[in-house]
């Protein structure tokens, strides 16, 4: 993923005013995956 898409996914968690703990939780994996 290129950093522009990162930073969308970012922008959007904190819109919508969640984490990226909650993120990994719905995706399956671990927060330090999310984080990277």
């Amino acid at each position: 993923m290129d950093k522009k898409k990162l930073n969308r996914l970012k922008l959007v968690l904190v819109e919508k005013d969640k984490t990226g703990v909650w993120l990994a939780e719905q995706l399956g994996v671990t927060a330090v995956t999310v984080s990277k």
